[in-house]
This record gives structure tokens, sequence and C-alpha cells, in this order.
């Protein structure tokens, strides 16, 4: 990897100190708050964490189902105790996994726009990841790889980057602050500047694979500032009005 390619990552380290919230945190957001998506892994992941939780239940369950039958007037070897006790199990275990979805979901609502930039964070990274691929294909030779506008690339890298940092420091301050204003606006007068200076590269040349990458970090920079505008519930009359001051 280059010199100029690590400095532009944004690591998990990084996202956990700017949101104040674990990786572990995010990732139960991808379980609990289902429209972030259905990616496979997502749903093979949620099928796992059902899995796990109704085995808890049980374990938890079938104690108390023996405590409940031991005083029924069944006998032993009627077949209705046998009938009871499983329905008593599965009813117990199914409530206790329908409450702790909902204590979950509840738990993890106000990490939803955390999440979501999260993702934006990881499309990040992957650009930096492609760029660090084809300058190895190059470094061997590869004359098919373009790379004229490799440079444009990196500034629009260092500008998303400094983005999807104000964006996560907005976010933390609004879900830890509702009611903080100024610095809310500062923040949002920031993003506004760092998308303009991503609209203002070069992206005409669109063959060339950097420039599709170029694309791709102005891609994140616009997706990252319809987030903050989400977070921030400023109108576009009033991010001109505030443009202007």
């Amino acid at each position: 990897m280059q010199p100029d390619l690590p400095d532009l990552k944004i690591t998990d380290l990084e996202v956990e100190q700017l949101s104040s919230k674990s990786s572990s945190d995010i990732s139960m957001v991808n379980l609990y708050q289902l429209p972030l998506g259905f990616s496979r892994r997502q749903i093979l992941s949620i099928m796992l964490n059902q899995i796990v939780v109704f085995g808890l239940t049980l374990i938890i369950s079938l104690p108390l189902t023996l405590l409940m039958i031991t005083k029924t007037s069944y006998a032993s070897d009627d077949p209705r105790l046998i009938s009871l006790f499983i329905k008593i199990v599965l009813g117990i275990s199914l409530g206790i996994t329908l409450c702790w979805n909902i204590y979950m979901w509840w738990k993890t609502q106000p990490l939803k726009e955390l999440a979501k930039l999260q993702n934006e964070v990881n499309k990040y990274n992957q650009v930096i990841m492609a760029v660090e691929i084809m300058d190895r294909l190059a470094a061997v030779g590869n004359l098919e790889v373009n790379l004229i506008n490799r440079n444009d690339v990196l500034k629009a890298l260092e500008v998303t980057r400094e983005s999807l940092i104000c964006a996560l420091q907005t976010e933390r301050i609004l879900r830890e602050n509702q009611d903080f204003m100024i610095r809310r606006y500062e923040l949002f007068a920031s993003m506004e500047n760092n998308l303009s200076a991503l609209m203002n590269f070069d992206v005409k040349n669109q063959a060339t694979e950097y420039g599709k990458l170029l694309n791709e970090a102005l891609e994140i920079g616009i997706s990252v500032q319809k987030e903050v505008r989400k977070l921030s519930g400023v109108s576009a009359e009033n991010n001109i009005h505030i443009g202007k001051k």
C-alpha cells in the first residue's frame, strides 16, 4: 500500500471514538432495525440471532414449566401432561423472545442513523481498497490501469473523510443533546462546504477506473449529506439562509 492511503482509512476505533458507541452496538442495530436492508448476510445473522435467543429462553422456561406442572392434578404418566408441558414451554419461550425483540428494537432505535453512517464508512473504505488494488496492478506493469485521475480521487477521498467524520460528530451531538442547536448549524455548514468541494472535482472522465472511483466518492459524500439533513432536521430553505449568513 502506498503511504498516502493508510491515513485516509476510517477505522472501527475512530468510529467508536467519534460516536461514543462500540462496533457491537452498531451491529445490533442491523439485527433489530429491519428497514436498514436485507442482505443475505444480514438475514443469516438475524436468523442465527433469533435461534440463539429462542434457545436461551427454552433453558429459562423449562424449570419454570416444571415448577408449574408439579402443581397440576395430572398424573405423571398422563399424555395430557406432556402436551401441557410442551405448550407451556413454547408459550413462555415465545413470549420472552418477543419481549426481548421489542426491547432491543426500542434500545437500538436511536442508533439507526449511526448505523447508516457506518454503512457509508464501509463503502468509503472499500473505495480505498479499490485504489490500493489498482496501485498494485500498476506497480506490476499493468498498462491498462489509467493513473491520470488518482490525485483527484485522493483529494475527493480526503473531503469525503472529513464529511463522514463531520456526520458522525453531528449524529453524536444530536443524539446526546437533542436541544443543542448552535454546534449543529456549525457542523452542518461544514458538511455543506465539504460537499461543495466534492462537486467541484472534474468527473467528466468516467471511462477510467479512477474516474469511476472518484464518482463513487462523490456519491458517498452526497449520501452522507442526505443523512446529515435528516439528522439536523433543517429544510433546504434554512440551509440557504444559513449559508448567506
